[in-house]
């Protein structure tokens, strides 16, 4: 089995339009249209059994309709494949309410984006969710670093990470984009080894630009092959969770290298699938 831990979908209404928006604010091509079928397709080219779902509220209004979403597409995983997080927004008010609607609707993971939330991570409106939510069980995952958008302020830096470990050191906390989004020298120095998971979205390699937009090479440069493998060497195969962050990298081609990676068929095993089950709670299809 083959788990990407990291994804994203929009409405087939607004996806073309979303797709459009991110692809010009980034300077990053999308590999598919954003859509529940079109990421379905992805999944079907690249052999992949499961994708994880991350929705990301931008502000507080949207905290109940989306996760209501995402109730709604885990009752049908076992047709799709899709297993989606809920979310949550520092803004919303009653937050511990809606983290116990989650639970009680099957959702295991809450997904938090410092950047898009406009919210240093290490900020008590943070803290008080993911100290919440590790009391209720429920996994957070967080957009560590740099966001390719937003590139003025760090939100969610290695020192702010470093805080809610000292504060809560919650038991299942992740980190996408391997620890820190362009902050990899950081992370190998820092977080490496310390108890948190990190997946692999948006990281090995370089990133694509739309053809419409030129982006000097080195800007495009991302996680090389040597720092990726030192940094699960020293963290730990059992720490690491397979993800591309579709649609804006390819699942097919990212597959390729993790598996070209110098790990050994048990540490493989549990970067692409052991890890992220164990995490989020996912069930066999």
């Amino acid at each position: 089995m083959i788990i990407d831990a990291h994804t994203h979908t929009f409405p087939e209404k607004i996806a073309d339009k979303v797709i459009a928006q991110l692809q010009d604010k980034a300077k990053s091509r999308a590999y598919t249209k954003g859509t529940d079928a079109a990421l379905n397709q992805s999944m079907k080219e690249a052999d992949i059994d499961v994708s994880v779902l991350l929705p990301v509220m931008t502000n507080p209004a949207q905290v109940e309709k989306l996760n209501s979403i995402a109730i709604e597409k885990n009752r049908n995983f076992g047709e799709t494949g899709l297993f989606s997080l809920g979310g949550m927004h520092p803004d919303f008010e009653d937050f511990a309410a809606e983290l116990k609607r989650l639970c009680e609707n099957g959702i295991t993971a809450i997904k938090l984006h410092p950047a898009y939330q406009n919210v240093d991570l290490d900020d008590i409106r943070y803290l008080r969710i993911i100290d919440k939510a590790n009391e209720l069980g429920l996994a957070t995952v967080i957009h560590a670093g740099l966001d390719i958008g937003i590139m003025h302020h760090n939100f969610s830096s290695v020192k702010h990470i470093c805080t809610v470990l000292k504060e809560i050191n919650p038991e299942k906390f992740v980190l996408a984009h391997m620890g820190g989004w362009k902050c990899w020298d950081d992370v190998e120095s820092t977080l490496a080894g310390e108890n948190v998971y990190m997946d692999t979205a948006f990281s090995l390699g370089s990133y694509e630009p739309p053809k419409e937009y030129s982006v000097p090479k080195e800007e495009t440069e991302m996680l090389g092959t040597e720092q990726f493998e030192r940094i699960v060497k020293k963290h730990g195969c059992d720490k690491i969770l397979f993800a591309t962050d579709s649609p804006w990298s390819s699942q097919a081609e990212t597959l390729c290298r993790v598996k070209a990676c110098c790990f050994d068929s048990d540490g493989l095993e549990h970067i692409l699938f052991k890890n992220a089950q164990k995490v989020y709670r996912i069930p066999n299809r």
